[in-house]
């Protein structure tokens, strides 16, 4: 359960319960979480740490290989591929790809029914990609199952830089991921929520913000406690 749903889960049990004191406390107690996780900077206290773990890499010579992580796609009932607001992870690689011409290329993930790997097939190689160059990886789940199911359908040796795309504040667990496979992949963030701006009072942001750096720290502390990673937090190299 997310944090925000707290907020409304509480409130109305509150409501329901509103003729006793407990609903009354209850109420309260949603205004409390209301203010600490949509009000207050809560959200930079939660999101900041993971975002700006692994900066973007300055000066990039030589790429061999680039894998972008599944999570962009959205599924749609309209005929075309949609996207959700991950989307910068597919535009980030689709500009890497075309700056590395030489790099494989590697779409990991599909969790999806509707497959999402099929919806990035068909953006990735609507716009150009050459079938030959790019690999869809269909077998992983989560996200620490990405890496070895990666390394079955493409020959990767220590000496080759592969970059590894995903959302900044994804970017701490996967690279833990990858790590406990034995791959040290480049961090390569994207689709930054928090920039280098001052907090503001926008309520619906924050809240979904809030979800998803409560999302990846409960990730990171889970996949460390189940043997998936060796570092809880890792840090750059």
């Amino acid at each position: 359960m997310k944090p925000s749903d707290w907020i409304v889960y509480t409130a109305v049990l509150g409501v329901v319960l509103l003729r006793l004191s407990i609903g009354r406390r209850l109420i309260a107690a949603a205004m409390v979480l209301l203010i600490v996780l949509g009000v207050l900077p809560t959200v930079l206290l939660l999101s900041l740490p993971l975002e700006q773990r692994f900066p973007v890499p300055a000066n990039l010579d030589r790429v061999d290989g680039i894998i972008v992580l599944a999570g962009a796609e959205r599924d749609s009932l309209y005929g075309q591929p949609l996207l959700n607001s991950a989307a910068d992870r597919l535009t980030t690689f689709l500009m890497l790809a075309r700056r590395f011409p030489e790099a494989r290329l590697v779409h990991s993930g599909d969790t999806t029914p509707t497959s999402q790997s099929a919806i990035a097939r068909e953006l990735l190689l609507g716009v150009g990609i050459d079938p030959q160059r790019i690999v869809f990886e269909r077998k992983s789940r989560i996200t620490c199952e990405s890496p070895r199911a990666t390394l079955e359908v493409v020959p990767v040796d220590a000496s080759q830089r592969w970059l590894l795309v995903t959302s900044a504040m994804h970017m701490p667990r996967a690279v833990a991921c990858f790590r406990a496979a034995g791959w040290d992949v480049t961090p390569y963030p994207t689709n930054f929520r928090r920039l280098a701006q001052p907090f503001t009072l926008a309520l619906p942001d924050n809240l979904e913000d809030v979800d998803l750096a409560a999302h990846e720290w409960f990730g990171l502390l889970y996949y460390r406690l189940r043997g998936y990673t060796r570092d809880l937090f890792p840090a750059p190299r």
